[in-house]
């Protein structure tokens, strides 16, 4: 079993407990913009005291550096669109829809801009995958979700959104970056788009006060914990692609966090269970097995 197969799993289990963390913020009210505000903030911190005991350049990279600032940025409004949509439509059909919609565009990018090959049985596990939202989008679901079409939406654009964040992180370690500097440039992108999107809801004149009034320490502690597990995640993915990782099939792994949140939402917060959905959870393994 290869290291980067190793790390690409523990990966996906820290995504999975980190995305948990979505749900209770949506299930709470708690602000979106400030849930990642604080989580970046966190971030940060962990990412800058690791390069202060290990020093590593951070300068110099020119427009990779750039173009990381500008993934974190859209991590940043991804982050906050999916506490909406989880306000929206249940864990259970939120994750498997993302881990479909974001894992196939990571695989197209793949083949297309790093080269990347598969044979026939992960193209495969791609085809049975395409089958997960035909077992999930029901007309049923459409009265017992909040709102059927905006929550899908949502998982459209946040599926995209993550995709291209893969894209540049596995870029940038091609290109020569340090795994650690990768994910400081990443969080303070991310740091700096929750800025602009408190501003943007707010206006810039009562950012401050925004921060102040919406903040609480239920948010705070949860966003704590969320930026503890993701920051983790995403250091051990940079660091599989860092060994030999491919960004499909690394991205592919990372998806199989979607079934530690849907877990967790269906034990602590009841969500609505049944055999249809347990098929697309069996069938979402069942293609990631094709493909990893």
């Amino acid at each position: 079993m290869e290291l980067w197969f190793v790390v690409s799993v523990v990966g996906a289990v820290s995504a999975g407990i980190s995305n948990f963390f979505f749900k209770v913020a949506a299930i709470k009210e708690y602000s979106a913009e400030l849930f990642i505000f604080y989580s970046s903030l966190t971030s940060i911190k962990i990412t800058t005291t690791i390069l202060l005991f290990w020093p590593q350049p951070v300068l110099g990279f020119g427009w990779v550096a750039g173009i990381l600032l500008a993934s974190g940025l859209i991590s940043a409004l991804a982050g906050s669109l999916k506490v909406y949509a989880l306000r929206y439509i249940d864990s259970t059909i939120y994750f498997p829809l993302f881990k479909l919609f974001a894992p196939l565009l990571a695989i197209i990018a793949g083949v297309f801009w790093f080269q990347e090959s598969f044979i026939w049985y992960e193209w495969l596990g791609m085809a049975v995958g395409l089958l997960v939202p035909l077992i999930l989008i029901t007309k049923a679901e459409d009265n017992r979700q909040n709102n059927l079409f905006l929550g899908l939406l949502l998982v459209v654009v946040t599926g995209a959104l993550s995709a291209f964040a893969a894209i540049i992180y596995k870029y940038s370690i091609d290109s020569g970056m340090p795994t650690t500097v990768t994910l400081w440039y990443t969080v303070m992108g991310i740091f700096i788009g929750s800025l602009l999107s408190i501003a943007y809801k707010t206006g810039f004149s009562k950012v401050i006060h925004s921060i102040s009034i919406d903040s609480s320490w239920g948010l705070f502690g949860t966003a704590i914990l969320r930026s503890s597990f993701i920051a983790t995640s995403v250091w051990l993915m940079l660091f599989a692609f860092s060994v030999g990782g491919t960004l499909a099939v690394v991205q592919t792994i990372h998806s199989m966090y979607i079934l530690i949140p849907i877990v967790l939402a269906i034990i602590f917060y009841n969500e609505h269970w049944n055999l249809q959905k347990a098929a697309a959870i069996v069938l979402s393994v069942v293609s990631l097995a094709f493909l990893g």
